[in-house]
């Protein structure tokens, strides 16, 4: 009897999947769990299992740009002549997150609303356009990723590629003074994630000044002492938890005009790879030790660097944390990552004049800027929580008292 493995859904949104590289060969013979090839989307490579032992008689033939649909046979075992690999099945949707809690007015259905209700880190770049459009595309090298469609859902027609025929063409002056790149799928994510952000999400911003004096004092006090070298970021992501513990209210986000309220805080941290920007997630910060978050914040980065993330290592989060201090940039706003209601961008710490107690020192100060997503949180509510966070790193001994792993100072 065959055995038929599909194209698994690596996270709960993911549609499509490209086949980086098979590990066996038709005529190979399997067991039960041996790894059969890499499976890669826009954000990790993972590996593949064997569901059956026999013999591998058929195996996708694609290219590594060549998108697969989730749940289509990809390669069976023990097959005959009357087997297929044409099969193309829709993936279902499945619920991602269950740490949280929907706020609505009315009792529903919590299976069924989840189900309309998916936590999503990852969009669908699948580009819909009919066969001649493809083709004219094609054959007049247009690119339908900028190209709006006028057809049902959505989809790009022959007259759509007519109306964007001047923006397609670049002018003839430019021709010999530039390449086009094309760009990788987490690039494309990246692209349209953010321009939908943008235009759906009624972004605000609050912007606050430090005085983080102590907080450099207790980081080298700490560092004196502590095997683990422990950064001004990793403190930033304690003390953000902090805060947000003191105000649960801004530890949920909107989906589909219900706010979800998460019952843990998990934080974010944005990790610039060659490919672009991921975001691992910190489990339930609040509960850890400075040790235990820079130990895990290093861990996930590693991974990140080397494409190895599993999903449910960067989907989620209660809110980002997005620091460009070692980039020297002082002070910047940045966009919020869906389906979260807020992200903290950080600068860099300047030395300058402050006033402390009606006279002049020199002091450290550092700016945060929270975005805010105004469906769920208002100016007073978000402003409460950049405040809470500003006390903290002002007076940073509470983040030493409540990591439980730090050693006596």
């Amino acid at each position: 009897m065959s055995s038929k493995i599909l194209m698994p859904a690596l996270s709960p949104t993911m549609t499509e999947g490209t086949i980086n590289k098979w590990l066996v060969k038709v005529g190979d013979t399997v067991k039960a769990g041996d790894i059969i090839a890499e499976i890669e989307t826009d954000k990790a490579t993972m590996e593949v299992e064997a569901v059956d032992e026999g013999k591998i008689t058929h195996l996708l033939n694609e290219s590594p740009d060549t998108q697969v649909a989730v749940n289509s046979v990809i390669a069976i075992i023990d097959g005959n002549e009357n087997d297929t690999l044409q099969n193309t099945t829709p993936q279902k949707e499945k619920s991602l997150n269950e740490n949280s809690t929907i706020i609505d007015n009315q009792d529903l259905d919590q299976n069924n609303e989840i189900k309309k209700n998916v936590i999503s880190n990852e969009l669908d770049v699948r580009i819909k356009a009919s066969p001649l459009a493809k083709k004219i595309a094609n054959e007049k090298k247009l690119d339908l990723v900028n190209i709006t469609g006028s057809g049902p859902n959505g989809r790009i027609i022959k007259r759509d590629l007519e109306a964007n025929k001047v923006v397609n063409e670049p002018s003839l002056q430019y021709l010999t003074n530039h390449q086009v790149i094309e760009p990788t799928t987490m690039r494309k994510v990246i692209a349209k994630r953010t321009s939908e952000a943008k235009q759906e999400i009624p972004h605000f911003y609050l912007t606050i000044e430090s005085n983080v004096g102590k907080l450099i004092e207790l980081r080298k006090k700490i560092n004196e002492t502590n095997s683990t070298k422990i950064s001004f970021n990793d403190l930033i992501v304690k003390a953000l938890a902090m805060a947000m513990q003191k105000n649960p209210n801004t530890n949920a986000y909107w989906q589909n005009n219900k706010i979800y309220k998460l019952n843990n805080i998990d934080i974010s941290v944005a990790v610039a790879i060659e490919e672009g920007l991921i975001t691992p997630v910190v489990e339930k910060v609040n509960t850890k030790g400075l040790n235990a978050i820079s130990n895990e914040i290093k861990e996930l980065a590693n991974l990140a660097k080397t494409n190895s993330l599993k999903p449910e290592q960067y989907t989620g989060g209660s809110i980002t944390v997005s620091n460009l201090g070692m980039f020297g940039i002082s002070e910047f706003a940045a966009i919020i990552s869906p389906p979260q209601a807020s992200i903290l961008a950080v600068g860099k710490i300047i030395q300058k004049p402050v006033v402390v107690d009606d006279r002049i020192e020199v002091g450290h100060t550092l700016k945060s800027t929270l975005s805010a997503d105004h469906r769920v949180l208002d100016g007073a509510v978000a402003g409460k929580l950049l405040k809470d966070f500003h006390d903290i790193i002002e007076d940073p001994f509470q983040i030493w008292m409540q990591s439980i792993d730090m050693e006596v100072i």
